[in-house]
């Protein structure tokens, strides 16, 4: 009786033993699902955080001037957090690719972003992209940062936008001082206005030499006319035309873009 007792007892402890493990192992299980379902969710809360900081761009009116911004914070993500120039890191993305096209869909091209004599000084291609850690716009716009450092931004942006009434033919100009010099002297004027001093005199005796330095051979106007071409640029519409996303990530990887046409 007394062995039977004993057999009794080690057998609840037995059983009371294995309810303790599978109980272990079943909260254990649960944990790591628990755990597997959280890690999951924040996965895919990083992917939505990732994505909404470019899902704005994802619109049929984003200005040349936005457009730039995204292509600085492309390159500075590929950079940091791209397999692009960090092959062999434990943690890289596929780089984000952006591309630009400069012909609208209703016929009108890149032309559109030129100055007057329709030379194209900036923008020579249809297409750009960006898919690495360089923007190539930076490469683009190197000279702009040095007219801005030669004239100042306030100069450039007034000759610029005043550039119809200022940077006339060479022909005009001489029918102007043939027929009607005051008409002759207002261009003078109009740029001394733009560019903010009395620059270039507007004498009779020398309003020549003056012209002589906005001519069509002038170095200044085919500055200020590639200064146009890069404020055009900024003031252009785009819109975007496709988005791509990565199969395994989930993060975008590709943005194209298209000129509307519209420009202000």
């Amino acid at each position: 009786m007394e062995n039977a007792s004993k057999a009794l007892i080690m057998a609840g402890e037995v059983l009371l033993s294995i309810i303790i493990i599978s109980a272990l192992l079943l909260a254990f299980n649960n944990l790591s699902s628990y755990q597997d379902v959280k890690v999951k969710n924040d996965r895919a809360t990083q992917i939505v955080q990732f994505n909404n900081k470019y899902e704005v761009y994802n619109n049929d009116n984003v200005k040349g001037s936005t457009l730039y911004s995204l292509l600085n914070r492309v390159v500075d993500y590929n950079e940091r957090k791209s397999t692009e120039g960090n092959e062999g890191a434990e943690v890289g993305y596929k780089p984000i690719t952006i591309r630009i096209n400069l012909n609208s869909e209703d016929g009108k091209n890149r032309s559109e972003l030129t100055a007057p004599d329709k030379k194209q000084r900036i923008f020579k291609n249809d297409d750009y992209s960006i898919a690495s850690t360089n923007n190539t716009f930076n490469e683009l716009f190197k000279d702009i940062r040095k007219l801005e450092l030669k004239y100042s931004t306030g100069v450039l942006n007034n000759l610029a936008n005043g550039l119809t009434k200022i940077f006339i033919s060479d022909d005009d100009f001489k029918n102007y001082k043939n027929n009607n010099i005051n008409k002759a002297k207002q261009i003078i004027y109009n740029f001394n206005s733009a560019y903010g001093s009395e620059k270039l005199s507007a004498d009779d005796s020398k309003i020549d030499n003056s012209w002589k330095e906005i001519n069509e051979k002038s170095e200044i106007r085919e500055n200020v006319y590639t200064y146009y071409e890069y404020l055009q640029f900024t003031r252009a519409h785009f819109k975007c035309v496709k988005v791509e996303y990565d199969s395994e990530s989930g993060r975008i990887i590709e943005m194209d873009f298209q000129f509307t046409g519209k420009i202000n």
